[in-house]
């Protein structure tokens, strides 16, 4: 069954989320649009042009915007990889759904087949109107290529939605085929074939036409690749092969045309397209070792199959168009042919050159003009060019035009002479302006300057107390780098000598910052490597980690430049056609070939970086034997042509051989020995390569001593090759180590008979130096090879056998060392100790190189790492360092090259800065760090650093110069800084925060290995870090290292609470780390450190902070403490700080304080807390670390904060108190740690008062609602204010702050009893009604329950408020408002009655004048408004003047003071002077009521209403008839406060205007507003002012929160209006019982009708108490219930009463009168046969319940007549007397209606039987005019319905009172009230639709009853057109 819903219903069980169907719709619209594509496409080539512009539309549809839309590789890259493994369809394809394979007819349903289908069919459709226009137009290659082109890319969109599509596969082949492109055709056919297993063979044996064509195909492909391992895998089948025809494969090709037409054009141009073969195109490389990871990467990608590209194709480089331009000259000279090469290079030739690749021509990248990023360079520089620094903020910039300065042209002495006037003025402004530059300068360095001076001079001061003398040296650092001088060679004192080799350090420091490399900055940042020296290998062999040391003249050349040199090599690849062998061996021969007979090679002259040295071992291993044929064939061609130029070509090829065989003698050593991770097979094969490259090194110098005609010890190649054969006869297992020496003598022979030469070769790390000292090292080596056996072997099994070799051979270095610079008073001892050590190797160690020693300590370290015994790993550290710096004072000297000095300062820089951070990290973690340094030791330790610091002030010079903006940093060409100097500066400044660290750490051991000299340790730690934090601050270093000096600061802060200045050093240390602002003057206190800020902190750090920040905010006051930023930061700190659980005694305590805080207010409390006495609860002790923030004071800070925010916060309107409420629980919390706080409790206490104000401010809504709560808040505040009060007397500190703090608790306890004592809250905080318990009497026996004591008297509560404002006044004697609300007090003390007062001596009242003492004091502490700033709008203080007036008028109308006296005091307001005071008692009430209008005048934004209602109520009074006398002025009273309040307060819509001024008490100002009403009442109740008060109910119902007991006030304005109503109309009470109780109720029925008509027409003023009836029950509808309405049902009963008693009984009269003048007129009826009552209308639709006989007797008066027993039963038993619920129904019939008749009067009955419905039967009748009245089939049931909806508005109200009315007493209410149906009743009603039956069936003239009417055409006919 189909269900109809309302369009007007909505369903509770609707959802309401819309389904989107967007995609759906798109989806739909882009299947048109492809079925429009598709008819255009199948009608063959004349619609193509259509076909095209449909696809064009169809792809521009939304669906291939969709992310699913795109391809797989593509939403990849837009949206990021998926972890789903469903296909993206899964949700869009049913489980059924089978996507068809292609063709023109197929129509798609889902999104993946119209996309599939769209790209397959569109790039079918490209293909065939390519075809198409092979024979009609001229097509050229290219627009094939690209219509081939952009099909294979829809094919493969195609693909990517739908990869089982056999036959797309195919034609996606052949479009392969037709590019030329083999990979995808052999794809593509396979992937035809995917399915089979069987390989290539089932490939050749295919059933069917398409799987046949492929596997032909493919078969057909592989050979044209020659791929012969396919074949061999899967051999062809036995059987003969099938072979599809010629004409078939044509048929069955795809694009057989377009392909044949392709080569048909490639044909006619062959010639132009001959392209070159293909080359490889990689990548630029950046430096010289990318090359080599480049070759290396392509021959592993050929050797492995993983190669895309065809075997034995040319390589070169993506240079890019026009670089080479900016070809800067090599650095080094180059051969006639390189330069020739490099010169041809410069310019590009030919097209193919500006754009590289394979294409012929076409670009395959995009031509760079200019660099595009840091990485991509324009130019090169040379590897001796550095960037300088930039020493001026301004660049000058060449401009076009140059002027003779710029030319060089005046020169002369005429210079000054020529210049015009402007033109030296311009220069000498100009000097100015330079000058005053420079001066701003260095008033910023003096900043730097100073804080160094500060800073070393603190810790110089300190040190000296152990004897360092001269750490503070480093503060010269400055003055000496800016005022240098020549360079002194060292002198013979060794102090003087160690001097000067730092300095020359710190010069080549700044040289090398001021003319910046990155060659050498490679050595700083990379250069730590060489730490651990011999890790890996050992001394057993001559070719051992000893040899690997550094030379006796450091090899120290720069590492090479990235591009020195490179874009030529790369220049010189691309123009030749070079495999990829070709290129390895031409790049082999640029580094290691010199380029001339007088040069030396890359590989001799520049010391190589690291990753170049790993990808030229690499290159000469897996190029081994490309490299030695080509060696070969170099040594054939030299050796058969003699030709100078082949002879130096030779020479050059014999030193390529050499250095070959050098690094494979180094490789070999380096993988041979046992512990290298290298296997057999691989030493094996090297040895061989080793062994071959020695011979044919042997060969060529053989060949190139007999061409060169030299002898062989002058050439550096030969005495190269005699020491790497010496080495390699070394490397023999088989050899003897005396063989070995003997070979190494009669070297070391030879190099002595030619003046013992010295050869660096830095690159290699088995002969880096060759010389006789490094072969007399190597030879004393061998000779102590047992020894180093021992002491440096690989088993790091037993370390205790290495420390007991090694440890004593170190001390006796180390103290032959220290011999030779210091006296020898201790030589008995060191004798002692050297003659456990052999003195040979003693004099070998000295004499070796420092990499020997380095090793040798790192051993020894390494053993104490291995036992974990970390205070010796300290002490190896210091000493290894103390051992580099005595090398660097030593070696370096003016004789070494500046150059190769500068290297070795930085690489010995970087080792120290690796073993600092090292030997940190090991201090930080053990206690017992400096165990083993004794107070030698750290002496030596302290000056060591100290010369570090030396070196490392250099670069802090440096960047103060960079920081003010004096210089600047190295950039780029493009003005980008240098990633490698901002790596320096880095590395540099973490090595200052771990020198820093470890001097503090030694600061403490020398504190306690010198406890005596260090008498304030704590102050000297403090200060020390105190400096050392205020210097790297400045600079922005303490930061770095994640921070670590400023967490050290942080924990060693803890331990110095008590040391002055702590709070704002901690403050800045948490600022540091967390970004917390805890400085109370952050302005000049905090200092920006350029600190990254922790963006968590730990719990434990939190704590720390919470007591500082108490400390600080202690110091602050709370208001503005709670605008401080300082507030910020304990908020975030108590998010992180630490919380526990509350125990089961703060759970007890919580419960203690809950149920004290509800308790009834004790009056012994109050009074015993005035006394300090009492008042202690029983709460259990909590241990402090239960509660450490509580303990700390943290919760009340915190409360106070968040009570101080609301409580400062300027409030315009009702504001949530969340503030309060967290207050209240941070004081709790406090609390429940200990009560003995009384502040907390004070705090407290303006906690709940706070809350009580904000409850009661701005509405009255909770005192009229919720007086309960905020009483019980008052009395919360009163048990804390008690507290607070008797702990203060107790336990208070004497200190000012207190004392302010307790007058302000005087204070507010004070207000906090006056105000409950007062209207709106009236004693009730004090109130015992609920509180009752068991009490034994003393006089009485047994247990009775009552009150336990008597609850607190108002005027006790007044007396109480007295002292405590008096106590107040003790420290706030200026303060105004104290003495005004003191006076307020005392005035109530002597108003009150005796009742309240009671009786005795203390409670005798104040006498007047020390009331008006209080108002007069206040008058006079007030701030003269004259003297405060005229800026300032305050408004003038008018409540002592006000208050003074009142309470001196109310004293004089009492009778208790004179004239004279009320005079003197009022003669201390200056408002009551320009007013002449009265004389007699008659002028008294007109001078008050004159001072009241100039206090009213003074108050010009009308916030005092107290003012306007003073002068109303004495006018009244003054004219009241009780005072007076009644008679005829009795009115004037309320008139003139009438007029009074209606001025200002009272507005013409009775509005209450009334604002609360600044000292009026909350809750206070709805009291007034509720005086002020009644009072208005009572005036307008007087005055007989009806409508200003029914205007007043009106305005006061609808605000129910503006006035105080908003119930009651309504209560009296109600009753005064219904006095009002009752005497307008003259109506007695008890009227409507005496009108209706003796009458009977179907008489009552009979008469009321007519009286109903008549009040429904009346219009107001006719009858007063219609008028009073109609106004009564308008106001019974405002008042809802909100007063109970028996006063005004009783108003509605008279006045209903009253007009049925006397003009209802004169309308029944004449009603009866008409109806027997009808009833004798009508003729008699034509009697009917009898109905069974059953069956009559009425029966069946009797809805009413009634008695079936009632209804027919009431309905068809005929048929009474023949029943008289009914008649006679009907009578016996009529009702007397009407209900008033009956009586309220029908009077509200009086209400006016709006449509009534204009006829409508008293005679309105009249005309009744007159009224008939004309039926016009012949109009057709419209369904939407129609009435529902005037159906009539319904008629009865729809009048019914329409009757009770009608009424149901106005009748709520009584159904909510009384239930629904009477039906027999409701008028009916019809659509037309017009009409005649609207002056009969429901009864009436009934009978008229009878007669009007009986009517029709006599006449003919109506059909049951009415007949449907046009009510537009009947209403003006019958209604009057109303």
């Amino acid at each position: 069954m189909s269900g109809f819903k309302a369009l007007n219903i909505e369903s509770d069980d609707e959802s309401d989320i819309e389904v989107d169907d967007t995609k759906e719709l798109q989806i739909e619209d882009a299947l048109k649009l492809y079925q429009t594509a598709l008819k255009y496409h199948a009608a063959g080539p004349d619609s193509f042009e259509l076909a095209a512009e449909a696809y064009e539309q169809l792809f521009q549809s939304d669906i291939f915007k969709y992310p699913e839309s795109q391809t797989e590789l593509k939403r990849i890259e837009l949206y990021g990889a998926t972890t789903e493994t469903e296909d993206f369809w899964q949700e869009d394809l049913p489980v059924d759904a089978v996507v068809a394979a292609g063709g023109l007819d197929t129509g798609p349903s889902t999104l993946p087949q119209i996309l599939h289908l769209s790209h397959k069919n569109y790039a079918q459709f490209k293909l065939e109107y390519l075809t198409a226009r092979l024979a009609m137009l001229n097509v050229s290659l290219n627009q094939i290529l690209n219509d081939a082109t952009a099909a294979l890319d829809h094919f493969v969109e195609a693909l990517d939605k739908d990869d089982t599509d056999l036959d797309l596969w195919r034609r996606t082949a052949s479009v392969g085929d037709t590019l030329e492109s083999k990979r995808v055709a052999r794809f593509c056919l396979e992937a035809v074939l995917d399915g089979d297993d069987e390989g290539l063979g089932s490939v050749l044996s295919l059933p069917g036409l398409d799987e046949g064509l492929a596997g032909e195909q493919l078969r057909e492909l592989i050979g044209q690749l020659d791929d012969q391992l396919s074949i061999v895998q899967s051999p062809l089948p036995r059987g003969k092969r099938r072979v599809l025809s010629k004409m078939l494969k044509q048929r069955l090709g795809a694009y057989q045309g377009i392909t044949d037409h392709k080569k048909a054009l490639q044909r006619q141009e062959g010639p132009r397209l001959n392209r070159e073969a293909k080359r490889v195109v990689l990548k630029k490389p950046k430096t010289w070792a990318e090359v080599g990871e480049l070759l290396l990467t392509q021959l592993m990608t050929e050797q492995h199959g993983t190669s895309s590209r065809d075997p034995a194709i040319a390589f070169s480089f993506d240079l890019g168009p026009f670089l080479d331009t900016f070809e800067a000259p090599s650095p080094r000279s180059l051969t006639e042919s390189k330069q020739a090469a490099n010169e041809e290079a410069a310019v590009p030739n030919s097209f193919d050159e500006q754009f590289p690749g394979h294409d012929g021509g076409k670009p395959t990248v995009q031509p760079q003009i200019a660099s595009a990023n840091n990485n991509m360079e324009t130019g090169h520089a040379s590897a001796e060019t550095d960037a300088p620094m930039i020493d001026s903020p301004t660049v000058t910039l060449p401009t076009r035009k140059r002027s003779g300065d710029a030319a060089g042209l005046n020169d002369g002495i005429e210079e000054g002479r020529t210049k015009s006037k402007r033109t030296r003025t311009h220069d000498s402004r100009q000097a100015i302006i330079d000058a005053n530059t420079r001066w701003e300068y260095e008033q910023q360095l003096n900043e730097f300057q100073a804080a160094d001076d500060w800073m070393f001079e603190t810790v110089g001061n300190l040190f000296e107390r152990i004897g360092v003398v001269g750490f503070e040296a480093s503060r010269e650092v400055r003055q000496e780098l800016q005022s240098p001088g020549p360079n002194e060679a060292p002198t013979s004192n060794g102090t003087n000598e160690a001097v000067s080799g730092l300095k020359l350090a710190r010069n080549d420091l700044q040289s090398f910052l001021t003319n910046y490399s990155e060659q050498r900055a490679h050595v700083l940042l990379v250069g730590g490597d060489t730490l651990d020296i011999g890790k890996g290998s050992t001394p057993a062999g001559p070719n051992g980690s000893l040899s690997n040391g550094g030379t006796t003249r450091l090899a120290s050349n720069p590492s090479l430049l990235p591009d020195d040199g490179l874009f030529s090599f790369l220049s010189l690849v691309n123009r030749e056609w070079l495999l990829n062998q070709e290129v390895a061996w031409k790049w082999i021969c640029w580094l290691l070939s010199p380029p001339s007979t007088t040069e030396n090679s890359i590989y001799c002259e520049y010391l190589w970086p690291e990753d170049l040295k790993t990808m030229v071992v690499r290159t000469l291993v897996n190029f081994d034997d490309t490299l030695f044929e080509e060696a070969e064939y170099d040594l054939e061609r030299w050796k058969q042509d003699n030709d100078i130029m082949e002879v130096d070509s030779g020479l050059s090829c014999s030193d390529l051989i050499q250095t070959v065989f050098e690094l494979h003698l180094d490789i070999y050593c380096l993988i041979k020995e046992p512990n290298s991770g290298v296997d057999a097979h691989t030493v094996s094969t090297q040895r061989d390569r080793l062994q071959r490259w020695s011979a044919l090194a042997r060969e060529t110098m053989q060949l190139r001593s007999r061409l060169t005609e030299t002898p062989s010890l002058d050439d550096n190649l030969n005495i190269r090759f005699l020491w790497a054969t010496t080495f390699h006869i070394a490397t023999g297992s088989d050899i003897s180590q005396d063989h070995v020496i003997e070979c190494m003598n009669d070297l070391r022979a030879l190099l002595v008979s030619v003046d013992e030469p010295w050869i660096q070769l830095q690159n290699n790390a088995i002969m880096p130096e060759l010389s006789v000292a490094a072969l007399d090292r190597e030879i004393s080596r061998l000779t102590t090879k047992d020894f180093f056996l021992k002491v440096t072997s690989q088993d790091q099994r037993d370390p205790v056998a290495i420390i007991e070799s090694l440890e004593p051979l170190l001390d006796c270095l180390d103290d032959t060392t220290r011999s030779q610079t210091e006296s020898d008073a201790d030589g008995v001892e060191r004798s002692s100790l050297t003659a456990q050590v052999p003195l040979e190797l003693v004099r070998f160690l000295q004499s070796s190189d420092i990499s020997l020693r380095m090793m040798l300590w790192q051993r020894l370290r390494d053993a104490y790492l291995g036992i974990d015994y970390k205070p010796m790993v300290v002490s190896c550290y210091s000493r290894m360092v103390k051992v580099l710096l005595t090398e660097l004072k030593s070696t370096t000297s003016v004789s070494m090259p500046e150059h190769d000095r500068q290297v070795f300062v930085l690489r010995t820089l970087r080792l120290i800065q690796d073993m600092i951070t090292k030997a940190v990290a090991i201090v930080q973690k053990s206690d017992q760090a400096f165990e083993c340094i004794d107070e030698d030791g750290l002496r030596a330790a302290v000056s060591t650093l100290g010369e570090v610091l030396q070196l490392v002030q250099v670069f802090n010079v440096r960047g103060d110069s960079v920081r003010v903006g004096q210089s600047q940093s190295p950039t780029t060409p493009n003005g980008l800084p240098i990633q490698s100097f901002t790596a320096v500066t880095k590395l540099i400044e973490d090595a200052q925060v771990h020198i820093w660290v470890l001097l503090y750490t030694l600061l403490k051991e020398a504190i306690f290995q010198f406890h005596e000299l260090f008498p304030n340790p704590a102050e000297d730690m403090f200060d020390f870090l105190r400096a050392v934090h205020r210097n790297l601050g400045l600079r922005g270093i303490c930061g770095k290292s994640n921070k670590m000096f400023v967490r050290m600061l942080k924990d060693e802060f803890l331990q110095m609470k008590h040391i002055e200045s702590y709070d704002s050093e901690q403050a800045q240390v948490l600022y540091d780390l967390y970004g917390f602002n805890c400085f109370l003057n952050p302005s000049y206190e905090l200092i920006e450190h350029r600190c990254p800020h922790d963006a968590f902190i730990e719990k434990s750090t939190a704590l720390q902070a919470v007591d500082l920040l108490i400390h600080q905010a202690a110091k602050l006051p709370m208001k503005d403490l709670a605008k401080h930023p300082i507030k910020d930061t304990i908020e975030k700190v108590h998010g992180s700080a630490p919380r526990k659980k509350p125990t089961e005694a703060i759970l007890r305590n919580r419960e203690v304080y809950r149920a004290f805080l509800r308790s009834p207010i004790n009056p012994l409390d109050l009074f015993n807390c005035l006394k300090g006495e009492g008042n202690q609860l029983t709460v259990t002790q909590v241990p402090k670390e239960d509660a450490l923030l509580a303990s700390k004071g943290w919760y009340f800070l915190m409360g106070h904060i968040a009570l101080a925010k609301f409580r400062l916060q300027k409030r315009t309107g009702p504001t949530p108190t969340e503030d309060v409420d967290i207050a209240i629980a941070f004081f709790m919390q406090d609390l429940e740690y200990s009560m003995n706080n009384w502040e907390t409790w004070f705090r407290l206490a303006q906690a709940y008062d706070t809350k009580i104000e904000e409850s009661v401010v701005w509405s009255a809504e909770k005192l009229n609602n919720s007086m309960t709560e905020i009483v019980q808040l008052q009395r919360a505040a009163i048990h804390c204010y008690t507290m607070a009060t008797a702990l203060a007397y107790r336990a208070a500190s004497v200190s000012d702050d207190t004392t302010e703090k307790m007058t302000e608790l005087f204070t507010e306890f004070a207000m906090r009893l006056y105000a409950s004592s007062r209207e709106p809250f009236s004693m009730q905080p004090f109130a015992l009604d609920d509180t009752e318990k068991f009490l034994s009497p003393v006089h009485v026996p047994g247990v009775s329950k009552g009150k336990p004591f008597k609850p607190l008297p108002v005027y006790t509560a007044w007396k109480l408020a007295k002292v405590l404002f008096q106590r107040a006044l003790w420290n706030k004697s200026q303060s105004w408002t104290m003495y005004f609300n003191l006076g307020k007090c005392m005035w109530k003390m002597h108003a009150a009655s005796d009742h309240y007062r009671g009786r005795g001596r203390h409670n005798s009242p104040p006498a007047p004048q020390e009331v008006l003492a209080c108002f007069i004091r206040a008058i006079e502490v007030i701030p003269d408004e004259k003297k405060k700033d005229s800026r300032e709008k305050r408004e003038p203080v008018l409540e002592p003047h006000y208050k003074l007036v009142s309470i001196v008028h109310k004293m004089v109308m009492r009778n208790e003071l004179s004239l004279d006296e009320a005079k003197a005091a009022l003669d201390n307001s200056h408002y009551t002077r320009s007013i002449t005071f009265p004389q007699e008692m008659d002028e008294w009430v007109p001078y008050v009521l004159a001072v009241l209008k100039i206090l009213r005048a003074a108050d010009k934004s009308n916030w005092h209403h107290r003012m306007v209602a003073r002068a109303a109520q004495i006018i009244y009074d003054d004219a009241d008839p009780r005072a007076h006398g009644a008679g005829p002025s009795q009115d004037l009273g309320a008139i003139g406060a009438k007029h009074e309040l209606t001025q200002q307060m009272f507005t013409k819509t009775m509005v209450l205007q009334v604002w609360r001024p600044e000292c009026e008490r909350a809750g206070r100002h709805f009291v007034y507003t509720a005086r002020y009403t009644r009072f208005f009442v009572r005036i307008t109740e007087q005055l007989k002012d009806r409508a200003n008060l029914e205007m007043l109910a009106r305005r006061v119902r609808r605000r129910p929160h503006d006035v105080f007991e908003h119930s009651l006030v309504w209560q009296d304005i109600c009753n005064a209006y219904l006095r009002l109503l009752r005497n307008h109309a003259a109506l007695p009470e008890g009227l409507e019982t005496s009108t209706f109780s003796n009458i009977f109720h179907d008489q009552f029925l009979e008469r009321k009708e007519p009286l109903e008509r008549w009040m429904q027409v009346q219009e107001t003023g006719v009858s007063p108490a219609l008028d009073v009836l109609r106004e009564v029950q308008e106001l019974k509808k405002i008042n809802q219930s909100l007063m109970k309405p028996g006063p005004i049902d009783d108003l509605i009963g008279d006045a209903y009463a009253h007009l049925f008693s006397t003009i209802g009984k004169k309308l029944w009269d004449e009603e009866v009168r008409i109806k027997a003048e009808e009833e004798a007129q009508r003729p008699p009826p034509v009697q009917s046969p009898p109905r069974h009552p059953t069956m009559s209308l009425t029966h069946l639709m009797n809805i009413d319940g009634t008695d079936d006989s009632a209804t027919s007797t009431a309905q068809i008066p005929q048929t009474a007549q023949a029943a008289p027993p009914q008649a006679d039963q009907s009578s016996t038993r009529r009702k007397i007397g009407v209900g008033r619920r009956e009586i309220r129904s029908c009077a509200e019939a009086c209400v006016q209606k709006t449509n009534a008749s204009s006829t409508g009067s008293v005679k309105t009955p009249a005309i009744f039987p007159r009224v008939q419905v004309v039926i016009d039967s012949s109009k057709e009748t419209d369904v939407g005019d129609a009435s529902v009245d005037t159906s009539a089939p319904g008629s009865i049931h729809d009048s019914a319905d329409e009757s009770e909806l009608s009424d149901l508005e106005e009748e709520g109200e009584d159904d909510d009172e009384g239930g629904a009315p009477d039906r027999d007493g409701a008028p009916p209410r019809l659509m037309f009230p017009g009409l005649a149906s609207n002056l009969i009743s429901r009864d009436a009603s009934e009978g008229f639709e009878t007669a009007n039956e009986e009517q029709g069936e006599e006449n003919g003239d109506v059909e049951m009853g009415y007949s449907p009417v046009n009510a537009d055409e009947e209403l003006p006919e019958t209604a009057g057109g109303a």
